[in-house]
């Protein structure tokens, strides 16, 4: 059998006049992090540089990943904190746009600094990230863009307010090392701060972790057991009514060519079903594909 992987997509923006972060160095750490830990080789980390806007969008469906972290700068939608002199900061608070809007600043064209709002990043994600399940935003104010991909996304982390880029560093080494070791999402969240203060930070109360209603970040473990998940498709596919197990099948582009009939026993076409997925190593997507045909309207 084959072993589901999931895609991180690392999205990472240092646009010309900013603050040179240390991006490169966190990058190199969430996948030293994924190589010692004991299931790290349950993720694929891909990396984009000097991203821009439209990167999104194109890798959203090129890659179809799971979790998709953002590394970069964030800029307050009200009057910036006082920040401490000589510190670097994933934050823009000079320019005359981050005074009265807030968002993540992606890579322009020419190079310069491009904003991308809370809104926009709703429709993105809306349109072409239904594959994602986790968001970390690992920049400056980005608290309102997360609430804002709840709608769309499982679980997002946020910063609030201002996160030194150390701080930021740390949180990503401690928060991915835990879903390496297979812990639920919600723990490795915890574990992350708990890496800030290790580090002798005091920005751990900045990540914050929301979860949208209908998903339980403590039970949520992105490099759980694949037996365990096949059987609870099973069952799962086999108590569903005909209709509701049909839109599964449109929901998670199944290749009906290759199923049983719906003349076939409903639980004859589930095995079927989850061998084919199975096969594409795409069990993730059916899982999705459930919960999506199954959530209340």
């Amino acid at each position: 059998m084959t072993m589901d992987k999931h895609t991180i997509l690392f999205l990472a923006a240092n646009p010309l006049g900013t603050d040179p972060l240390a991006l490169e160095v966190e990058a190199r750490a969430i996948q030293a992090e994924l190589e010692r830990s004991r299931h790290g080789d349950r993720f694929v980390l891909v990396t984009r540089w000097a991203v821009e806007p439209q990167d999104l969008r194109r890798e959203l469906l090129r890659l179809t990943p799971t979790v998709v972290h953002f590394s970069g700068h964030g800029a307050p939608s009200t009057r910036a904190e006082h920040r401490s002199e000589g510190i670097r900061y994933r934050d823009i608070v000079d320019s005359e746009r981050a005074a009265s809007q807030g968002g993540l600043y992606f890579r322009a064209a020419d190079g310069s600094a491009q904003r991308v709002s809370a809104r926009a990043l709703q429709h993105t994600f809306g349109a072409a990230g239904a594959s994602v399940q986790l968001v970390v935003l690992n920049a400056c104010y980005s608290i309102d863009q997360s609430a804002a991909l709840l709608a769309r996304v499982g679980c997002v982390v946020g910063m609030r307010g201002a996160i030194t880029d150390d701080a930021a560093l740390s949180f990503a080494t401690g928060f991915y090392g835990g879903l390496g070791e297979r812990t639920s999402i919600a723990a490795a969240y915890r574990l992350g701060c708990a890496a800030i203060s290790l580090d002798g930070l005091a920005d751990a109360d900045r990540p914050q972790l929301a979860a949208r209603d209908d998903v339980d970040p403590e039970k949520l473990v992105l490099a759980g057991d694949s037996a365990m998940m096949r059987n609870d498709l099973l069952e799962r596919l086999s108590r569903l009514s005909p209709p509701a197990f049909e839109r599964v099948l449109f929901l998670g582009r199944a290749r009906t060519e290759d199923l049983p009939g719906r003349n076939e026993p409903q639980a004859t076409r589930a095995i079927e079903v989850i061998r084919n997925f199975e096969e594409r190593n795409q069990l993730d997507q059916l899982a999705r594909a459930v919960e999506d045909a199954t959530r209340p309207r």
